[in-house]
């Protein structure tokens, strides 16, 4: 009989690759399936350092002048680098610790593993941030307004991420947060992966699925990752 795991994790997270990997060591799968498209791939591997540079040389240069038009304010960072703000940009540019840890996994135990995410949402994504997140523009604004510190940001996705994938979770609460996402692709996305992990599986056969906790609610309608494979009796694992 074929046995199905889904993991949760949070995007970007500091600590998260250490966790996924004692969780891929325990569960020792024999296949895994991942929340990322072959061409996010392809495009970070090919494009991530030219637009890591392009974003470093656009930073000195605000650096620079910031440090000059603000005539040493302590109150304010002067090294871009520096900056909560900017982190996102620059691991968006990175192979997410997800897919390194399952590729390690995989080099290691010999298991294969597939990325079977929309394209469609990579490459939409990745082009705005090409075209729309690297530039002085939007770099000065993001670092003029700032953002919460990840430290911070990551108990908040903690927190909802254990609330609302409880045995007890508030339906009505879930279903809140699920409207919330409401245009944001997350429910194609979805439909495909599921597809995906269905075409994959196996008899006699461990599958393990590495994705964002959110695909893991048990959505009342039905449309979340978790809803549409309900029917094989998966079980969840957040890896917080």
């Amino acid at each position: 009989m074929c046995s199905l795991t889904l993991v949760g994790t949070i995007h970007r997270d500091p600590n998260g690759f250490p966790r996924l990997m004692e969780i891929l060591e325990g569960e020792s799968p024999d296949i895994i399936t991942l929340e990322m498209s072959e061409y996010g791939v392809a495009f970070r591997e090919r494009n991530g350092p030219r637009l890591k540079e392009r974003s470093f040389e656009i930073l000195r240069g605000l650096g620079d002048i910031r440090e000059t038009s603000q005539g040493g304010n302590p109150g304010r960072p002067q090294n871009p680098f520096q900056a909560e703000a900017i982190v996102p940009i620059l691991l968006a540019l990175e192979l997410p610790y997800e897919f390194r840890a399952v590729k390690a996994y995989c080099e290691r135990t010999g298991s294969p593993f597939r990325c079977i995410d929309l394209a469609r949402y990579s490459r939409t994504k990745l082009k705005a941030l090409q075209e729309e997140m690297i530039t002085e523009d939007n770099l000065r604004k993001i670092l003029e307004l700032g953002s919460e510190a990840s430290g911070e940001e990551m108990e908040k996705q903690r927190f909802l991420a254990r609330r609302l994938i409880s045995k007890d979770a508030d339906r009505f609460f879930i279903e809140a947060f699920l409207n919330g996402r409401r245009g944001d692709g997350m429910a194609r996305r979805d439909r495909y992966m599921s597809f995906r992990i269905k075409e994959i599986m196996r008899d006699d056969e461990k599958t393990l699925h590495v994705g964002g906790w959110e695909h893991l609610l048990d959505d009342p309608k039905g449309r979340t990752l978790y809803g549409l494979l309900k029917d094989l009796g998966p079980r969840r694992i957040l890896s917080l």
